[in-house]
């Protein structure tokens, strides 16, 4: 079961979850793995393991905790205190909250704004802001950084960006 949510989390692509009702157990952590979440207001994000007397898994622990923080996780995990849709876009767990009508649409039209985006600077991208996440040091991010953008200055999307941007004058 862990393995689908898992291969969401290892995509190298961005990845958005639209969540427009409730998300437990295993369809929480489907939500988490996503780089990004957007919520419908009648979403509910809700860790009942504790209730069930059910351990969590998957990552469950480690995804919720970088999502929202120590105290949060714990009241949801500890607590079994269920956060919708607002709150959860209030706190960081969601992007945005959004009635539950136009989710898809906003969930689609968010998505197409990378679509336009060289896809290897995305994976780029996405897999620096994994590793900065994890590093103490902010002097290797930077390094990190520099290294990945100068490789970027020289690949052929820079340089038709910049040529599109020089025809708009």
């Amino acid at each position: 079961m862990y393995e689908g949510f898992l291969a969401v989390a290892a995509c190298r692509l961005p990845t958005i979850a639209a969540v427009n009702g409730p998300a437990v157990g295993a369809g929480f952590n489907l939500a988490l793995a996503c780089d990004i979440r957007l919520a419908a207001d009648e979403a509910v994000f809700d860790c009942r393991f504790a209730r069930l007397g059910l351990h969590p898994g998957g990552g469950h622990t480690w995804m919720l905790t970088r999502a929202v923080g120590h105290q949060r996780a714990t009241a949801m995990l500890l607590l079994a205190q269920p956060m919708k849709g607002p709150e959860a876009a209030e706190s960081g767990l969601a992007l945005r909250c959004v009635p539950g009508a136009d989710l898809v649409e906003e969930a689609v039209t968010l998505a197409a704004r990378a679509a336009g985006t060289d896809p290897a600077l995305l994976r780029t991208i996405k897999q620096t802001l994994l590793e900065s996440g994890a590093e103490p040091d902010v002097t290797r991010v930077i390094d990190t950084e520099f290294e990945r953008q100068v490789r970027s200055l020289h690949q052929p999307a820079f340089k038709e960006a910049i040529a599109r941007a020089r025809g708009r004058r």
